[in-house]
């Protein structure tokens, strides 16, 4: 229950300026309670549901999942989901990453502690942004962005296009996020060969 209330909280940075977003638990717990279609294929190192109208789209090499959300006006929305073996950098250097791919500056420590939502999400500490572009910006954009801190490897989730589209799509981004399972093994043992270390691209991640 109380994760389902704190993933109902998505923090908003609009020219930095910071807005706290509810979804109602009572929508949530609906969602789960219902079930949403379509897992994470077996041996993924977590298991995830998939909202209703996302589309699968191919993996990568660093893409563990991949999904495309049609809106609107032609709109769409790319949702990835990304694994780092170790901490990956830092919580820090990962989110003003996401921030320098919508033109905004970087966060000092102080202003990223009231920039981000922390919860759990099985058991594993989770930091959840909402960040959009400038209001002068030639083409808007939006990042929702998870930042899942697992005991071996960081998990990256993040969803990003117009601001439009993503605003119906934050109840769904956040019910998706929610919905992670990590196996015993992400716990307990060391990342397989081959886990990366950092981003190969600061576009896929």
């Amino acid at each position: 229950m109380a994760i389902a209330l704190a993933l109902g909280s998505l923090v908003s940075c609009h020219n930095d300026k910071i807005e706290v977003y509810k979804i109602p638990k009572e929508n949530i717990n609906v969602a789960m309670q219902s079930g949403l279609a379509n897992s994470a294929p077996p041996g993924n190192p977590a298991q995830w549901n998939k909202p209703d109208g996302w589309v699968e789209q191919p993996l990568s090499e660093m893409r563990l999942g991949s999904f495309k959300v049609e809106g609107a006006n032609n709109a769409s929305a790319d949702v990835s989901v990304i694994a780092f073996a170790g901490e990956a950098g830092g919580l820090i250097s990962n989110i003003n990453r996401w921030r320098g791919q919508l033109q905004l500056a970087p966060l000092d420590e102080d202003q990223l502690s009231q920039a981000i939502q922390h919860t759990e999400v099985d058991n594993v500490p989770t930091a959840l942004v909402d960040f959009r572009t400038a209001e002068n910006s030639p083409k808007p954009s939006r990042i929702l962005g998870a930042v899942l801190q697992a005991a071996d490897r960081t998990w990256f989730v993040k969803m990003t296009g117009p601001p439009e589209l993503l605003e119906t799509q934050r109840q769904k981004f956040s019910e998706f996020v929610q919905s992670f399972r990590f196996t015993s093994r992400t716990q307990t043992e060391p990342p397989a060969p081959g886990v990366p270390t950092a981003p190969k691209s600061t576009n896929d991640k």
